[in-house]
């Protein structure tokens, strides 16, 4: 049966069921998600507590729970489309409800002033319970619209009774004059997967090679100079299934190749790697342009040449001066506001966060104290850095990271207020901005959170280090800094449970941490090394992990990899321990080793020699309600623990540790399933649209492409983004080294952020500045012999599965990756838990017997 309704002159076919055949001239990146993908469609609200969405049985459901009070409160959208005057343009689409509701849709402006070239006469539709609605009609566009969006509103009045999941079938713009922009050429695939920036000379050098079969045996290889002269062979080492990929991987081996030069290739047939170095300068410009993010990331200054390099990065001052008000009903009597402005915002948007920015701070500050104690603090001389503050006779890393401690002070209620002395918890806007948007042109009203724990502990500590770095420079700053410290150190220990939930809230994220013993451990670390009152060593020592390194974290991601993140600090007040009172504390320098060693015992057991290890864990930011694979922000993890051997190394001088650290970096500079450098503008094959609402072309081409330096958060199993390289999964999820996407919407997988790029900053630094002097490796696999496979059931090494690796498990058996008594090479599916199923894995292959003189080990 077909209705006609009168909609702008033209005639509007609504159907009971139906579908929707698009034509040569489809302006939309999406049309329907059978493919398993959704962006660019995606949704946008003012509380991300109104609906969550998933792309499910070749639809897109968007599950709303609350409707807001406009009706744009929840949307779904699609941007990067251009609206052509006197073009005329078919529009169709077809989608469900599972209880009646209504839905506006429009197509014009994606921002001021906000035209529209359609929408159905102002009309919203009408969707009957369980049934099809598949709409189609013509306009001619009355003006150009250049940056264009599709949207349909969903919340406010037009919602229905709740909960309601509308699913959306498919859609389609059809303009028959339209002219597609040419694709760029796409990046040729490459089944070996390298470190496109290069190699130390004397570092392991690795590559991994994906095989369509586990069985095939090991294959030759060739290494290649510049010229195509083949100038080292060998045989890949098989690995067999490596789970977090997917993919049945061989290992290359080249670490006996010691000659630096350019644009080396890897080759298996007609196979090629993407070119590499071998040398030392590979991180030289990396380790100033990651530094470089925080002056891009300032708050209440004008970005300007010379200083952001190119003039395109160039904007006016965000929040010049923002005056922040309380926000209401938190049942909090403090300031009525507080004026907030400086410091950096912290990702994406213009929030800016004590707990998290006390975290990128606390590794900037150390990053200086480290290159002191080492003799290199000129490297970050003043100057170096082309800041604003350069050519004032004082350290560039340290004028920069002043910038969010002056601001962070600010944040500190002062007498008189309730929880004097502590420290707001953030300073954001009151409700989320849209992409694209210059800081300058935030209109959000501002507001601040009241004090937490956290927040105040997080202030203690980076003033505490900050008091003792500016002591003989600035004795005056160091007093308020060290003032500001024990005064917050104190209104902490008056306050000790004022936790913020995890979650979101309108305008920013909530950095949720209910246990705090770490954090307090932490502030007496830095304390105790800063001032070094007897009180404070009474507190670290009283810490129940007292000098320990976790390689495990608690909080957001409990029990998952790593060692340390906003939530799990007390790995910081370690580092502070051994890098200024390493005598004193010989437990924190073997704690720093363990993790260590407990790191690398992950990256034997991985095809891409990662140090992370896949984990189930409770989703608390309720995307999906369990989870298995990597937590959000995979690579922060990946780099922090390189940071662990980084120290590692300087305690033990033990080649382990470094290569490791080599390794892990290998996996963020191309060595991955997606052949991917997850730092912009680096290599062949380097992220482009991180999440951003300044640098975001992709979204309106007014705005600037991003800087290089800057680091993504990369793949996240908790994404429903079900997309990986070389094709669309259907069902399910993809592997945890696939769940990723380089797209400005793909907030879960391609964010930015001050803490990763603070520990991108310190690695780079490690390597520029230690990478030369890796000694030559002990042991080195000949090049030009063919190398044995790897059988991870061989837990002693020995070239047979037998009784002894029997009685390696039974010792570990019923541990965990936390235990103590965990061995890392008896979890032989690497699952975290050594228990019965390694037992099988180990009596399926019981009298196996191979050559063994490679060992993936170190």
């Amino acid at each position: 049966m077909m209705k006609k309704l009168a909609v702008l002159g033209t005639s509007l076919l609504v159907l009971t069921a139906g579908g929707i055949t698009c034509s040569a001239a489809e302006m939309l990146q999406t049309t329907d998600f059978k493919g398993g993908v959704s962006l660019p469609w995606h949704i946008a609200e003012s509380n991300e507590q109104n609906s969550w969405a998933q792309v499910k049985d070749g639809k897109y459901e968007v599950n709303m729970d609350q409707k807001g009070t406009n009706k744009w409160d929840v949307q779904l959208r699609h941007r990067e489309i251009s609206i052509k005057k006197g073009h005329t343009y078919t529009v169709k689409f077809s989608v469900t409800a599972d209880k009646a509701t209504r839905i506006y849709t429009k197509i014009g402006d994606q921002g001021e002033p906000y035209g529209e070239a359609w929408n159905n006469k102002w009309e919203p539709y009408s969707l009957k319970a369980g049934q099809i609605l598949t709409a189609e009609d013509t306009f001619t566009a009355d003006k150009d619209y250049k940056i264009a969006e599709w949207a349909f509103h969903l919340g406010g009045e037009l919602a229905g009774s709740l909960p309601v999941k509308i699913s959306f079938i498919s859609m389609s713009l059809d303009d028959p004059d339209f002219i597609p922009t040419p694709n760029p050429t796409p990046t040729p695939y490459r089944d070996i997967r390298v470190n496109q920036l290069g190699y130390f000379p004397n570092s392991v050098k690795r590559a991994t090679f994906k095989v369509s079969s586990g069985s095939v045996g090991p294959t030759e290889w060739k290494l290649k100079n510049s010229e195509g002269d083949v100038v080292a062979v060998g045989k890949t080492i098989p690995f067999g299934s490596d789970h977090a990929s997917g993919e049945n991987v061989h290992i290359i081996d080249f670490s006996s190749f010691t000659t630096p030069g350019k644009d080396y290739q890897l080759s298996i047939g007609n196979i090629q790697s993407f070119p590499f170095d071998i040398g030392i300068d590979m991180y030289l410009q990396m380790k100033y342009d990651a530094l470089k993010y925080f002056y891009h990331a300032r708050s209440g200054i004008e970005i300007k040449m010379p200083y952001c390099v190119d003039s395109k990065w160039a904007r006016p001052a965000g929040h010049p001066n923002d005056e922040a008000a309380l926000i209401a009903g938190r049942n909090y009597s403090g300031p009525s506001s507080i004026n907030g402005t400086g410091g950096w915002y912290d990702g994406a948007d213009q929030s800016k966060y004590v707990v998290n920015g006390g975290l990128a701070l606390w590794l900037m500050q150390n990053q200086y104290e480290h290159s002191k104690a080492n003799g290199l603090s000129d490297v970050f001389g003043d100057s170096k850095l082309n800041i604003p503050e350069s050519a004032n006779g004082i350290n560039d890393l340290l004028d920069e990271s002043r910038w969010e401690m002056e601001w962070m002070l600010k944040m500190q209620i002062p007498e008189g207020y309730e929880r004097a002395g502590m420290a707001a918890d953030k300073l954001a806007g009151e409700k989320w901005n849209m992409l694209p948007l210059r800081p300058d042109q935030d209109e959000q009203r501002r507001i601040y959170y009241p004090p937490s724990t956290a927040a105040t502990l997080n202030l203690a500590a980076c003033a505490a280090q900050a008091a003792r770095i500016w002591k003989d420079i600035d004795h005056e700053f160091s007093q308020r800094c060290l003032m500001a410290s024990q005064t917050a150190y104190e209104a902490a220990k008056a306050n000790p449970a004022i936790f913020v939930p995890y979650g979101n809230e309108p305008g920013s994220i909530m950095y949720g941490d209910n246990y705090i013993e770490d954090e307090f451990y932490w502030v007496a670390c830095e304390l105790y090394v800063t001032t070094g009152e007897s009180e404070y060593l009474k507190d670290l020592r009283g810490y129940k992990d007292s000098q320990m390194m976790p390689y495990s974290l608690s909080g957001l991601f409990d029990h998952c990899c790593g060692c340390f993140d906003y939530c799990t600090t007390g790995g910081l007040g370690t580092l502070t321990l051994v890098l200024h009172k390493s005598s004193e504390f010989p437990e924190a320098k073997e704690s720093i080793k363990k993790a260590a060693d407990n790191f690398i015992g992950i990256i034997n057991g991985e095809g891409y020699g990662i140090p992370l290890r896949e984990s189930t864990y409770e989703d608390k930011l309720g995307v999906r309600s369990d989870v298995t694979g990597y937590q959000h922000a995979s690579n922060f993890y990946v780099i922090n623990e390189a940071i662990v051997m980084a120290y590692a190394y300087d305690i033990s001088k033990d080649i382990k540790y470094i290569n490791a650290l080599t390794e892990s970096i290998d996996y963020l500079i191309g060595r991955n399933p997606l052949y991917k450098v997850y730092v912009t503008g680096f290599g062949e094959n380097s992220v482009k649209y991180p999440h951003h609402l300044f640098f975001c072309p992709q979204i309106d081409y007014n705005y600037p492409s991003v800087p290089p330096g800057f680091l993504v958060s990369g793949p996240d199993s908790t994404t429903n983004l079900v997309y990986y390289e070389g094709g669309f999964i259907p069902k399910g999820f993809p592997p945890a080294q696939k769940s990723y996407l380089d797209h400005v919407e793909a907030w879960q997988t391609n964010d930015v952020n001050i803490t990763y790029n603070a520990s991108l900053a310190w690695v780079t630094y490690y390597l520029d500045a230690f990478g030369k002097d890796i000694p030559m490796q002990p042991v080195s696999t000949p090049t030009n012999t063919p190398t044995p496979e790897v059988v991870l059931e061989d837990i002693n090494k020995d070239g047979t599965v037998n009784i002894s690796d029997v009685v390696l498990v039974a010792k570990a058996f019923g541990t965990t990756y936390d235990s103590i008594n965990y061995d890392p090479l008896a979890d032989v599916n690497k699952d975290g838990v050594v228990n019965m199923v390694d037992a099988i894995a180990i009596a399926g292959k019981f009298g196996y017997t191979y050559s063994h003189k490679y060992s993936i080990c170190y």
